[in-house]
């Protein structure tokens, strides 16, 4: 009974933020308790304009994002899970998770900092070889956060905080960490990382929340989305997932969208990289290197003419569009999450970049702050 109700959850707020179209606002919500007695709360993120964002205090998930399509119709677009249960123990961890202290891997689980090797929790085992993946066994997605609500005149938002102890999966230093999503009247989701430390360590932290523009309740393929990414080069993987080194030109290539394409019009082309990663996975090598918000990439869905326009300051996008889903994932509403059934928009920097001075680097020192900031812009066309 529990699932049906927060399945339905969506299709309400849609028609109720339909009919109360206003100031933003924000709405709190229990959403039930950890294995560990630990209460868990849903923030509902009103726009002011129809649309809605919900998010929790649990591994600052994104739960669902509701937005129109071009005929004004709201739908939730983020696949995964709709309770509690299944974000702490469902075979698809990250579903709309913050990923840190190092989203994506590191391989070997070590990296050399100022003269040491600095060992890291090693949470999976590819190609024989240990590695550590999202912040290792217990990363930002698996601790609660501070939650505070915040309203603005043309946005509502939450800001989490949090205080990563030194030697937490391994990673030098007390980090204290902050993240702030917004959702604004324009619908807009911003995202915005910032965090100091003690001593000499590395952070990239991002969101892996998936998006299937054509609704979760439609759901299906999303090979079928046309995108477009501003990037002329991409980093090659080895069995590891992690990159063999330079990047190389996305010409010829299926990664090849720097004009817009079906994201599957050239999967069958033979191509290294697509056969190592079994299926569309790759991080992008963006044009702008500067530091400053700039345009990434584009999604859209012909059918419903839902949109995403990705501005990042991250050098790199990482996507993924679930080719190794389980097959027994049970998603919201109690629907299978189907494989291609999602796509992932995870900037960053590079993976395994403390294993290459070659890459813009993750470090950060006592006395800096790191900032890194996303925009996902909503539209209809």
């Amino acid at each position: 009974m529990k699932r049906i109700i927060l399945a339905a959850v969506c299709g309400a707020t849609a028609f109720l933020t339909a009919c109360t179209a206003g100031a933003p606002s924000v709405e709190t919500v229990p959403f039930g308790q950890l294995s560990s007695g630990e209460e868990v709360t849903l923030y509902r993120l009103r726009s002011g304009s129809g649309a809605s964002m919900e998010v929790i205090d649990y591994g600052c998930r994104v739960v669902r994002i509701c937005v129109p399509d071009r005929n004004g119709a709201i739908a939730d677009i983020v696949p995964g899970y709709d309770n509690i249960r299944d974000f702490e123990t469902g075979s698809e961890r990250f579903f709309g998770a913050l990923i840190g202290r190092y989203g994506n891997r590191i391989a070997n689980a070590s990296f050399p900092l100022d003269g040491d090797t600095v060992r890291l929790t090693a949470n999976e085992c590819l190609a024989g070889c240990p590695g550590h993946l999202h912040g290792g066994t217990k990363g930002f997605d698996r601790v609660m956060w501070q939650a505070e609500p915040l309203v603005e005149a043309d946005r509502a938002g939450v800001r989490f905080t949090r205080l990563s102890p030194d030697g937490e999966e391994g990673y030098p230093g007390n980090l204290a960490c902050t993240v702030t999503y917004w959702f604004t009247k324009d619908n807009v989701w911003r995202a915005e990382y910032e965090a100091a430390t003690d001593r000499p360590t590395v952070v990239n932290l991002s969101n892996h929340t998936y998006f299937n523009l054509k609704g979760v309740d439609d759901g299906g393929y999303v090979m079928d989305h046309v995108m477009q990414v501003e990037a002329d080069r991409y980093l090659p993987n080895d069995a590891r997932f992690v990159p063999l080194g330079p990047s190389e030109s996305v010409e010829g290539t299926p990664f090849d969208l720097r004009e817009p394409h079906r994201v599957d019009y050239a999967i069958d082309t033979p191509n290294e990289h697509l056969r190592t990663m079994r299926g569309f996975s790759v991080c992008w090598v963006l044009r702008s290197q500067t530091g400053e918000l700039a345009r990434a990439a584009d999604l859209w869905e012909p059918r419903s003419g839902r949109g995403i326009e990705l501005r990042t300051t991250e050098p790199g996008l990482l996507t993924y569009t679930g080719r190794l889903f389980s097959p027994n994932v049970v998603g919201k509403g109690g629907r299978a999450v189907e494989k291609f059934g999602g796509m992932l928009l995870e900037t960053l920097r590079y993976p395994d970049s403390p294993n290459h001075p070659e890459y813009p680097s993750a470090v950060l020192r006592p006395g800096e702050t790191y900032h890194s900031t996303t925009e996902f812009r909503f539209y209809a066309r």
